[in-house]
């Protein structure tokens, strides 16, 4: 529920129903890839799996261990999926990049706390500090140049989406880690789905 509300946050007009759809498969697949990978999977086996997304290649199927075939495949076919899906609009050149991305190697990218706090020599809870600051100083940008100067920043369907993200990671992670504790989504996919406010 929560990946089809994110989506929903960001797309909701009727224009965007494909996109919505193969955004919640997204989604749904990084709910699982983050599960298998949290939960499910030993080193060994994450090891081959991240291994395996890194090549993008149908042969590495063979290579991995049994319980993530399934996880693999499901990969497969989502992007198999999202190709046909775009390609009924029209050219699918992002997918061929998405794949060809994944055929390169990517060491380790250090998370924004961790560059802070090599940066600024700070603790990992100084770091947190500082970059709340910085998040919600960043919003108070966004609200002046978007809304309070609209012709500076000409509303189209990218900064209306960019917009939409921004409110949704706010929604998400303003008072904890929806994605972790859906629970507290409760009240907004009420409002949203079962008492919207009538226009």
């Amino acid at each position: 529920m929560e990946s089809y509300y994110c989506v929903n946050s960001m797309y909701f007009e009727p224009k965007y129903r494909s996109g919505r759809i193969i955004a919640t498969k997204i989604f749904l697949m990084l709910a699982i890839l983050d599960d298998t990978y949290d939960n499910f999977a030993t080193y060994e086996e994450a090891h081959a799996l991240t291994e395996a997304i890194e090549r993008m290649d149908v042969r590495a199927l063979q290579e991995l261990p049994d319980r993530m075939r399934n996880v693999y495949s499901v990969i497969l076919n989502l992007y198999d999926e999202i190709e046909k899906e775009t390609g009924k609009i029209g050219p699918t050149f992002g997918v061929q990049y998405a794949k060809a991305e994944f055929e390169q190697k990517r060491n380790h990218v250090a998370s924004a706390v961790e560059c802070c706090m090599k940066e600024y020599r700070v603790s990992e809870k100084e770091a947190v500090e500082f970059l709340w600051k910085e998040i919600s100083n960043a919003w108070k940008d966004i609200v002046e140049e978007y809304c309070q100067k609209p012709t500076l920043l000409p509303s189209t369907d990218l900064t209306d989406r960019l917009l939409n993200l921004t409110r949704l990671i706010n929604i998400f992670y303003d008072d904890g880690d929806c994605l972790i504790n859906s629970h507290l989504l409760k009240d907004h996919l009420t409002s949203l789905f079962i008492d919207p406010v009538p226009l």
